[in-house]
């Protein structure tokens, strides 16, 4: 196998709320780079009915059919049973039709080459398997959760989605493979496993940037990764409260990790293997997050530029005075600075364990892909709108000019702001997806994996449908808060929030 991935939800190419845009994400650019025949020779799972748990692009393009650009007064009499009418397409079909768990993926397909997952953290890698989503779903179903309900959407959707791309065949002899059962699958197999790409982290902070609050771990690692009663059924229960790794416990789950993914590949097949490994990005950068009120620079030990942080992060639509009259949908700047500062320490600790493990080779096997630094110097707001990115040439002149603020179109289809973040305000873009492929490309040619960094910047930008068609009626998003709010509500029951309050929070 050329190329096996392993990740969350933006290796997976989720986008909008929903898993997944497989075919546009940064791994299967990669693949096209290396030359394999994608869908043969890289298999990744294609997402029917606008993705789980619910594409939010899917109900702004079904609201601009039926309303045009502006959604006069009338109109919102009869809104929310458009919005109802896109998820309870995707719900009737990941529960009940062909979407469901008890349906085989088409074609007989038993594996993928990208087993990304959204909601996956450190320790799901190893822990969650087939068999736990059976149960799980099982679970769910038994308590009366996959009822066909008003604005609901599909049941226990991050187990769901896993059982769909750990066993596509839903063949009860891959039933223990987790992502890493998989790798070990793969890598003793004929030809084993040339190249790895591991990027997980991310969703052991992302949950305090959905949620706005912070719920740590409890600086014990014992408790974190070998507590017996953490049963791998239960697994994500014992830790659902928690949305912000202590850095120590992170270290514990990252050690164990490597030491499981150098254990499987040093019996690969394929003597001539590397693993690249993305860096944690800054989640306080991603656009969901709005800062508002005054900035404060804040001078970085280690790092050459200050970075601008603001008073109160809040979500994309509001102001500060949303957070004066809630008194509670918003982070701090300390809050926000802590959470980078734990970030900083996950991405310190992931490249001192893979510096330790390259010391058991002739020469190194593990190569760090540091996207978190790329992100923050594309990062518009927070170099305060001085992007110290260096671009591919493509993007000189392709014009509109993208950027990492929230999303906006005006009504004529003229994208004003933002382009490299989904409609979510926390995933990637087509674009901002290609930028990521750009990332790998540059440190897999250093290493004599690829040949170029070249990418087919006209397709990528062409098939982002964001950029190339822009949503002439984004205006409701900013102009009418009820709206806004309504859309947002989706977050609180998404798997990626953990321990959120925000459905309760919004009322």
């Amino acid at each position: 196998m050329k190329l096996f991935t392993i990740g969350d939800s933006i290796s997976q190419g989720f986008m909008s709320l929903a898993a997944a845009r497989t075919d546009l994400c940064f791994s299967t650019l990669i693949a096209k780079s290396m030359g394999l025949t994608v869908g043969a020779e890289y298999l990744y799972p294609e997402w029917l009915m606008g993705g789980l748990p619910a594409n939010i692009e899917k109900i702004l393009r079904r609201l601009e059919k039926k309303y045009g650009s502006d959604i006069n007064a009338l109109d919102w009499l009869t809104i929310l049973p458009t919005i109802e009418g896109v998820l309870d397409e995707a719900e009737d079909y990941y529960e009940r039709q062909g979407g469901s768990a008890e349906q085989r993926y088409p074609g007989g397909i038993e594996f993928f080459d990208n087993v990304a997952i959204q909601g996956f953290d450190i320790a799901d890698s190893w822990m969650i398997t087939p068999k736990v989503c059976k149960y799980q779903i099982k679970l769910s179903n038994d308590k009366g959760e996959g009822k066909d309900d008003f604005f609901g959407l599909p049941n226990a959707v991050f187990y769901r989605t896993a059982l769909k791309v750990l066993n596509p065949s839903l063949n009860p002899s891959f039933d223990n493979h987790s992502q890493l059962g998989w790798l070990n699958h793969h890598t003793i197999a004929p030809g084993g496993v040339e190249n790895l790409i591991i990027w997980l982290g991310a969703n052991n902070a992302l949950g305090t940037v959905i949620g706005l609050e912070i719920n740590q771990t409890p600086n014990d690692p014992d408790q974190i990764l070998k507590n017996p009663s953490q049963k791998p059924e239960s697994f994500r229960e014992v830790r659902e409260k928690w949305n912000l790794w202590h850095p120590n416990d992170f270290k514990a789950e990252y050690q164990e990790l490597l030491d499981r993914v150098d254990a499987i590949m040093q019996s690969n097949s394929n003597s001539d293997w590397n693993v690249f490994i993305g860096t944690v990005p800054f989640v306080t950068i991603a656009p969901l997050a709005k800062g508002v009120g005054p900035t404060t620079e804040i001078k970085v030990p280690g790092e050459e530029k200050p970075s601008t942080y603001y008073k109160y992060y809040t979500y994309f639509p509001f102001e500060e005075d949303t957070v004066r009259e809630t008194g509670t949908l918003y982070l701090t700047l300390q809050d926000a600075v802590y959470i980078d500062d734990c970030i900083r320490t996950y991405n310190k600790v992931i490249k001192e364990l893979v510096d330790s493990k390259n010391t058991q080779y002739p020469q190194p096997r593990y190569h760090i892909v540091d996207l978190a630094n790329a992100l923050q110097e594309i990062a518009f707001k927070r170099n305060a709108g001085k992007v110290q990115y260096d671009f591919p040439e493509y993007f000189d002149f392709a014009y509109p000019q993208v950027n990492t603020k929230y999303y906006h179109a005006d009504t004529t289809g003229r994208l004003r702001q933002g382009g490299l973040f989904s409609l979510d305000g926390i995933h990637p873009s087509a674009i901002g997806q290609g930028l990521i492929a750009y990332e790998f490309l540059k440190e897999m040619k250093k290493v004599g994996v690829v040949d170029s960094t070249e990418l087919d910047w006209q397709s990528i930008f062409s098939s982002d449908q964001l950029y190339s068609q822009p949503i002439t009626l984004m205006h409701e998003f900013y102009d009418n808060k009820e709206f806004a709010e309504t859309i947002i509500k989706l977050f609180g029951r998404n798997p990626l929030a953990r321990n959120t309050t925000m459905t309760r929070r919004l009322g």
